[in-house]
């Protein structure tokens, strides 16, 4: 019943009527005379009524009101009847509004259509074997040995017997097989086999495997995906169909070699990028013209040089794709091939410059680059060959100029200042390759500055002209100096000893200073200057422990020393490059994630289903805990005998461990075969989590206890 009064009243006040004017001021005119009209017979009937003064004031304001009222009525009714004003100026003309934000993408003509699959082909897999590295390796297991039997190597006679060239039978041996790994192609070798072994997923036999994904007929793959020699699981690759364009081209990246141990040759494989096409259409706003870039998920890889066919890959419309940072990537591995480096040090002419800034020439081909992992499984690479160093700091040239990383002002911003330092930091490098690299440097440096000054002086000083600077090793000139600087010393003692002897004598002669004989003082300096710096290298090598160290060391500022190419940079306080330097900056922009962006599809640009986005973060975590596990059990199988007397402790976690994994899955068939496999169709994101804390705490405990060994 309420609810049918309710409708009714809400009808009547619903309903609307227009009332002309001068029916409004008609009636408002009746109202202020019944109103006097009324109070003027009712008078006496407020004189004996106490509520007389109240009734002749409302009477009052009710008449003064209405009088108001119709004042403005009557004047409005004047104006709209009788004044029309004049016509005013046109206004401008507005401007059209922008697009709207769709609720669905209407931008492409079909919707996107993702298919997840686990299948794959291997296209190669990268041996860490080389027989160009065999020498290498055979030299620093031959130190690492050493060490690991615990002797101790005294760096200051690596210093004197390679620096100087002073040796004897003793250390005669260990001084050639140490020269060896101070080539530069040696250190970017150890270095990054080094690197690989702290931070990236490589084992101690291969780098990694390319794998190209297999689809349903009609799909197209975003790109190949790469798994590191720790991963023995296969992951979900993306096929994709719908809205989607082939690449122009492909552009290459880099070529490299790979060792098949079951053949035992090397193929040359070659890693490419799909360029996008860029199209035009007046299908936008108000059929407005409108251009789209198409872009590229990730990289392939195939045997050979040919550029391959463009239908083996799909590109992705820029207005269905949004850029991920450079820190939800993974870096997979960094590999280093055949280095061919034309090391020119005794080839220059250094009579030729006013300035002993010369910058040798390095790698002339660079068989290095790193492999990424997007958050849809394919990979990007970067290569050398596409980041060039220039005149910035050293953090600048390491980020590689990266989006992500600068700040407003086009600068490297603090907190990715303190991420790459943490990151070089948490790279521990043998002493044997710190050693290697700081006597190469200083062999480099410190024989720039006395060839130079040695050459300069060489017409003042007659011992010098027999010396052809450039061919003489570091030894021979620092030999010469010293035997030089002796030789002037006994003879000037000898002017003083002659003259003090004619003096108690019959003769008097005066002492002339004038024919004294001295080094220049400047080469003097430089000179002394070297020699405090051989005393303090061994010391150096002692007190470095990690790439941050290394970095610190062979660059006066550390990260923030400033680089320089040209003139222009040397100008701006910038230093040449020497082949150490340069290539301690190669490998450290190799460790960075790579300039190409990376892009995830938008959710509302999928026909089908939206990825799971969260899911997909837990699984990339659990991922990283299986990758240390596997790491741990590589490391313990390759080296048993160092871990015997912990064994029994291991396998009883790893009881405990298995265990834990049965209660929380055990419900779900073969489900250790589908953990080991990362085929995780079956398990919920929370039971994903859980088993993420098992596998961390298992490596805890592990890191915990082999740190005991």
């Amino acid at each position: 019943m309420f609810e049918t009064i309710q409708d009714f009243i809400d009808s009547i006040t619903a309903f609307e009527i227009t009332i002309p004017m001068w029916l409004q001021i008609a009636i408002i005119v009746i109202v202020i005379t019944a109103l006097c009209v009324g109070g003027y017979f009712m008078q006496n009937f407020f004189d004996i009524s106490y509520m007389r003064n109240g009734m002749s004031w409302f009477i009052f304001i009710a008449v003064l009101n209405l009088a108001t009222i119709l004042i403005i009525f009557i004047y409005y009714n004047q104006k709209t009847t009788t004044t029309i004003g004049p016509q005013g100026v046109k206004g401008k003309k507005g401007k059209m509004g922008k697009k709207g934000v769709s609720v669905t993408c209407s931008n492409c003509k079909n919707n996107l259509y993702i298919q997840a699959t686990r299948k794959n082909n291997i296209i190669c897999t990268l041996s860490t074997f080389t027989s160009d590295f065999k020498v290498i390796s055979d030299n620093a297991k031959f130190f690492q040995n050493i060490i690991d039997n615990g002797t101790n190597i005294d760096y200051s006679s690596f210093v004197n017997g390679i620096i100087l060239g002073q040796t004897d039978s003793s250390n005669s041996d260990s001084i050639n097989k140490f020269k060896t790994l101070m080539t530069p192609s040696s250190i970017a070798y150890q270095l990054i086999q080094t690197i690989n072994d702290s931070v990236t997923k490589a084992s101690n036999k291969t780098y990694g495997t390319f794998r190209k994904p297999v689809g349903k007929l009609g799909n197209t793959s975003l790109g190949d995906t790469v798994y590191g020699g720790l991963e023995k699981f296969e992951l979900n690759a993306f096929m994709v169909n719908g809205d989607i364009m082939y690449p122009s081209s492909h552009k290459k990246l880099v070529s490299f070699t790979s060792y098949d141990a079951d053949t035992q040759v090397s193929d040359t494989y070659t890693i490419w990028r799909s360029i996008g096409q860029t199209i035009t259409d007046n299908t936008g706003f108000k059929n407005s013209t409108e251009t789209f870039n198409y872009f590229a998920l990730g990289d392939i890889c195939r045997i050979g040089t040919i550029e391959p066919e463009l239908n083996i890959t799909a590109t992705i419309k820029e207005t269905c794709l949004s850029p991920i940072p450079s820190s939800d990537l993974i870096c997979v591995f960094i590999y280093v091939g055949a280095l061919t480096f034309a090391d020119e040090t005794n080839n220059l002419d250094y009579t030729q410059s006013d300035t002993y800034l010369i910058q040798n020439k390095v790698a002339n081909n660079i068989e290095m680059f790193s492999v990424w992992r997007t958050p849809l499984n394919t990979f990007i690479t970067n290569c050398n060959n596409q980041s060039v160093i220039v005149n910035n700091s050293f953090i600048y040239n390491m980020y590689n100029n990266s989006y992500d990383a600068l700040n407003e002002y086009g600068n490297i911003s603090p907190e990715y200042k303190i991420k790459a330092s943490k990151l070089l930091q948490s790279i521990h490098i043998p002493k044997i390759i710190i050693a290697s690299i700081f006597c190469k440097h200083y062999d480099i440096e410190m024989r720039k500055e006395i060839v130079y000054y040695f050459n300069r002086y060489k017409t003042q000083v007659p011992e010098f002209k027999n010396i052809n600077a450039v061919t003489a090793s570091f030894g021979t000139l620092m030999t010469t100096i010293t035997n030089t600087k002796k030789q002037y010393d006994d003879y000037n003692t000898n002017l003083i000893l002659q003259a003090n002897i004619e003096l108690t004598g019959s003769k008097t002669i005066v002492y002339n200073e004038s024919e004294e004989r001295h080094l220049p003082s400047q080469l003097l300096k430089i000179y002394n200057s070297i020699n405090d710096k051989l005393l303090t290298i061994s010391i150096l090598i002692e007190n470095s422990n990690n790439l941050l160290d290394i970095v610190n060391i062979i660059f006066d500022s550390g990260i923030e020393a400033r680089i320089a190419v040209d003139s222009d940079g040397i100008a701006e306080g910038g230093i040449l490059l020497n082949e150490i330097q340069n290539i301690i900056l190669v490998i450290c922009k190799i460790l960075m994630p790579p300039t190409q962006p990376a892009y995830m599809i938008k959710d509302e640009c999928l026909g089908t289903f939206a990825i799971d986005k969260g899911r997909e973060e837990i699984i990339r975590e659990f991922t990283e805990q299986i990758s240390i596990f596997n790491e741990f059990t590589d490391e313990i199988a390759s080296d048993s005998k160092k871990y015997i007397s912990v064994m029994p402790n291991i396998r009883q976690y790893e009881t405990l461990m298995d265990s834990q994994i049965g209660q929380l899955c055990g419900h779900i068939d073969d489900y250790q075969t589908k953990i080991i496999d990362l085929n995780l169709e079956e398990f919920t994101s929370s039971r994903i989590k859980q088993l993420k804390l098992i596998y961390s705490q298992m490596n805890e405990y592990f890191t915990s206890l082999m740190g005991t060994v």
